[in-house]
């Protein structure tokens, strides 16, 4: 992705400066940075994302900050990660359970990812948990996180998106999962959902799962500003 913007750009300024012949590539990446958009070629390379081009490049840098932090202590996942900051966040939650697998001697294809949300923002929080990891960056559309309560409310008026506490995710074996007073719910990288499909997270409800079901509750990684 990287090299691919360096070199779109250069190639860019020199068609500008005449000194390379314009091509259609040159006139789309012009045009992409005149209206704000992420150039084609840029967003063929990159992650999902619907945000426009200043934004983008805003979270692209947010990013690499992360990536940049957790290099400089590879062996040691930080205390609380941005999911929505990795470029693979299925890849992270994939090493859970691979790391579940290797310490307590189970299957790693019978494993799943099971969440508990916390009463904590991340700068409250000290310490890594023991088992699994803490993670940030989830957003709730179409209802809200009762703190309180500990469970799924109904969203308040024209609040489409809520922000998610803290949440623990551990890998459990899928027959062990709990289903009582659960919603299960599909978590997207961005509101066009559908292939930016991430994982199942679990969460607890009051009422029947058919209802969030019914009222398209999804937890997201990327929502409007």
């Amino acid at each position: 992705l990287r090299d691919e913007m360096k070199n779109s750009l250069e190639e860019l300024e020199l068609g500008m400066k005449g000194e390379l012949q314009m091509s259609l590539r040159m006139e789309a990446l012009a045009a992409s940075l005149e209206l704000n958009r992420v150039p084609d070629n840029w967003a063929s390379k990159a992650y999902p994302s619907l945000r426009n081009l200043a934004d983008w490049l805003d979270n692209l840098l947010e990013r690499a900050e992360q990536l940049t932090r957790w290099t400089e202590d590879p062996t040691s996942i930080p205390v609380v990660v941005d999911l929505s900051l990795c470029f693979n966040p299925q890849s992270f939650l994939t090493s859970i359970m691979q790391v579940t697998a290797q310490t307590q001697q189970k299957e790693l294809d019978k494993l799943t990812i099971m969440t508990d949300v916390t009463r904590k923002q991340p700068e409250e929080i000290e310490t890594a948990v023991r088992d699994g990891a803490y993670v940030t960056g989830l957003w709730l559309e179409a209802a809200r996180w009762d703190s309180k309560q500990s469970c799924l409310e109904e969203c308040l008026p024209r609040v489409l998106f809520d922000r998610m506490p803290v949440i623990v995710c551990r890998a459990i074996l899928r027959e062990k999962l709990e289903t009582n007073g659960v919603y299960t719910c599909p978590c997207y990288k961005t509101t066009f959902r559908g292939p930016t499909y991430v994982f199942d997270a679990t969460l607890r409800t009051k009422y029947h799962p058919d209802k969030w079901t019914l009222s398209g509750v999804v937890m997201l990684l990327e929502v409007p500003m």
